[in-house]
């Protein structure tokens, strides 16, 4: 197997490709939460998903060493998905945006960006990491349970709006 290649991020030199694995991301998060909620994304977001998308990249990709780090990850040369860390408070650190294309599923990417990021976590001195996830990703919620993820409480600094609270799936692990 191929090893993927992680670049870390930078919120201005890899817009482009941040933008664009994001809009997909959150396209085909919505379309889940779509069928089971019967809302649109404008509804759930209030904003198409690319302005959205526009207007949160910086926070949710920006978070540079020791406080936070956003990988592009690359596989057999092509880009292939993404995920991060972010600062959430003093010791605590969230998962963000761990996304494999599909043509690159199967491959255990997406372990391998989990990886990456609780080794980084670690590093940084976090003691804690959450994380919020949908019941229709059910092959990351096993990835995060092998890695020692258990269910917790939603938490204050969650992206996600409150009405989809009752639809997610929470998530912490000490580190």
């Amino acid at each position: 197997m191929t090893n993927p290649q992680f670049i870390l991020a930078d919120a201005a030199l890899h817009r482009k490709q941040l933008i664009e694995l994001n809009i997909e991301y959150l396209g085909w998060v919505l379309d889940g939460f779509g069928k089971i909620t019967g809302k649109s994304g404008v509804d759930m977001l209030g904003m198409d998903v690319a302005s959205y998308v526009e207007s949160t990249v910086n926070k949710v990709c920006g978070d540079a060493p020791p406080r936070g780090a956003f990988y592009l990850v690359e596989f057999d040369g092509a880009l292939a998905g993404m995920g991060g860390l972010r600062f959430v408070r003093d010791g605590v650190a969230e998962v963000k945006r761990i996304y494999v294309r599909p043509a690159f599923r199967g491959k255990r990417l997406g372990d391998a960006i989990l990886q990456r990021i609780l080794s980084d976590a670690k590093s940084y001195g976090y003691q804690r990491m959450v994380l919020d996830t949908a019941p229709f990703m059910q092959s990351a919620q096993r990835v995060y349970e092998q890695h020692g993820f258990l269910d917790r409480p939603p938490y204050d600094e969650v992206e996600a709006p409150k009405e989809l609270h009752p639809f997610i799936r929470f998530m912490e692990k000490s580190l």
